[in-house]
């Protein structure tokens, strides 16, 4: 017992070595801390050097001025159903198709500048391409290492260059969550140009206010109906005290209605909706004055 007393470590011996191996690893990070900061402004000077007087950089800035690209909007589309029939009867192209009803001239208003600027683009390379002056400055190079400014040279002129968008799509994201809004799982789908002008034609092509194209009005439905999600179905069950609004039954069949319908340009808003049976839903159909 005596031995083992002996030979233990003391408590302010290991407590003495715990504070040495923190010191120093405090003293390793902040040299590490201090050759990082040293070495970025070293590098920040040759960053600086060929930023004023690159005869090629220099040359890009004036290019610049010469050309003004537009900056386009993100139209991606992101929506969450906790209704899992609406998730599964709503497609994205559905949903698009809805949102261009109201966004389609902001969207074609970006498609243009879109193809603005990829006309705008090829002529803007085609002058910088030309830019023959790299390895060239206005001044000597107060530098040994020359190979060290002509890479920083080239990665200078790529960060100066201009890079407008010259394509558009648009991705819709439909997302399916519990009542909780918890996610579940999802479906995405990316509409390039091509898409996305073919159904702007087809939405707009109407005749007396109606849409010619079947397709285009179903997809406007079924959006339109997709907003009534299970929080807002109960909130308006609870409203109407779990009964139909016309015959006052209480009964397991019960459904939301569009007191004005959708055909008739109502919108899923709480005001205009209601707690039917399924007997009195039918027989309503799309009728607005109907008690």
């Amino acid at each position: 017992m005596n031995i083992l007393s002996n030979s233990a470590v003391p408590v302010d011996t290991v407590l003495i070595i715990f504070t040495i191996i923190l010191i120093s690893a405090g003293l390793i990070f902040l040299l590490i801390l201090l050759i990082y900061c040293l070495v970025k402004k070293h590098n920040q000077k040759y960053k600086d050097f060929v930023m004023r007087h690159s005869k090629a950089i220099l040359r890009l800035k004036e290019i610049n001025k010469e050309y003004l690209f537009f900056g386009i909007k993100d139209f991606d589309m992101e929506n969450k159903y906790d209704n899992e029939n609406f998730y599964r009867e709503i497609s994205c192209q559905d949903y698009l198709v809805y949102q261009l009803v109201y966004k389609q001239k902001e969207i074609k208003k970006a498609i243009r500048n879109v193809i603005e600027n990829k006309i705008n683009y090829e002529r803007y390379k085609a002058e910088v391409d030309m830019i023959d002056y790299f390895g060239k400055f206005d001044i000597e190079v107060p530098f040994k290492n020359i190979d060290k400014v002509l890479r920083y040279e080239r990665e200078c002129f790529k960060n100066v260059q201009e890079y407008p968008q010259i394509t558009f799509a648009i991705t819709v994201n439909l997302i399916r969550t519990n009542i909780n809004k918890q996610y579940i799982e999802n479906k995405t789908y990316r509409f390039s140009r091509k898409e996305i002008e073919g159904l702007i034609l087809r939405i707009n092509n109407r005749e007396n206010g109606y849409y010619k194209d079947e397709y285009i009005w179903n997809a406007i439905c079924k959006v339109e109906r997709g907003k009534v999600s299970n929080r807002l179905r109960f909130m308006i069950y609870k409203r109407d005290g779990y009964r139909c609004q016309n015959c006052g039954r209480f009964t397991n069949d019960l459904e939301i209605d569009h007191i004005i319908p959708i055909s008739k340009g109502g919108k899923t808003e709480y005001n205009n909706l209601q707690t039917l049976c399924h007997r009195c839903n039918v027989e309503k159909g799309d009728k607005i004055d109907w008690f």
